[in-house]
């Protein structure tokens, strides 16, 4: 098994032969497990805006998302992780589209398993990773969103994937680490795991906090706090993520 870290949504290479963790730590990866977390059953994964609205319709779900980081006008929620963490979802379906990191799901949608990763559910997420391309003889690789619309490197989701790579090579230490794997780890090493200050030097971060947004940032910077691992599955070809299926279901009990 290799471990691997692509740093934009255009370097995924064969995305069949990975199990893929997608990374938009601020926000979008980090909304999806606060939402989950929170009780959410469902989110839908639109390829558009358009499209955005139309499965909202259809589904009668709840329309979350951003556009240039603001909430948009007729949405019942924007892209905040903090907002989303105290709000009513239990056994809701959402519709979610993002600038960056719903892009990113849907490049990785091709893949046998994917998941969303963010620094609040890092070592989770890195395990189901190590057990699924364990038992179906894969790679992994953790995606990182990038910003503008996928197209310019992201420092704060390079930072979280080389936090995703510590956990995975944890769980699994006999895995081959690539170039790209080791350069995350390293560089996550060197904060020493202070994802605040990852943010403070993150240009994405500080414009955030200009915008008014430093409690998402504060809610982002937790490592670890979150057990929930959300599956990607197309329903009907349309990209959903599921919330995990509890241990008793998964055994018939």
């Amino acid at each position: 098994m290799q471990i691997n870290v692509a740093l934009l949504p255009k370097l995924l290479r064969e995305p069949r032969q990975q199990c893929i963790a997608v990374v938009d730590v601020l926000r979008a990866t980090t909304s999806l497990v606060a939402m989950f977390d929170a009780g959410l059953e469902r989110a839908i994964i639109p390829d558009t805006l358009r499209d955005a609205r139309a499965l909202a319709l259809r589904h009668l779900a709840l329309l979350c998302g951003e556009a240039k980081a603001l909430p948009i006008a007729g949405f019942d929620y924007g892209n905040s992780p903090a907002e989303f963490a105290q709000a009513p979802l239990q056994g809701k379906t959402a519709v979610l589209w993002t600038t960056n990191g719903t892009k990113a799901i849907a490049a990785a949608a091709p893949a046998p398993f994917v998941t969303v990763a963010a620094f609040t559910n890092r070592s989770a997420a890195a395990s189901r990773l190590v057990q699924e391309a364990t038992a179906r003889e894969l790679d992994i690789t953790v995606l990182c969103s990038g910003l503008e619309r996928g197209q310019i490197y992201a420092l704060e989701d390079h930072v979280a994937a080389g936090a995703v790579v510590e956990a995975a090579r944890a769980a699994a230490p006999e895995a081959r680490l690539s170039d790209s794997a080791w350069a995350a780890l390293h560089l996550w090493r060197w904060y020493r795991g202070d994802a605040a200050c990852v943010f403070r030097h993150a240009a994405h971060g500080r414009i955030l906090a200009r915008m008014g947004f430093e409690a998402d940032l504060e809610f982002a910077a937790h490592v670890d706090v979150s057990t929930t691992v959300p599956a990607l599955r197309v329903d009907d070809g349309v990209a959903c993520l599921h919330r995990p299926m509890p241990e008793a279901w998964k055994h018939g009990r």
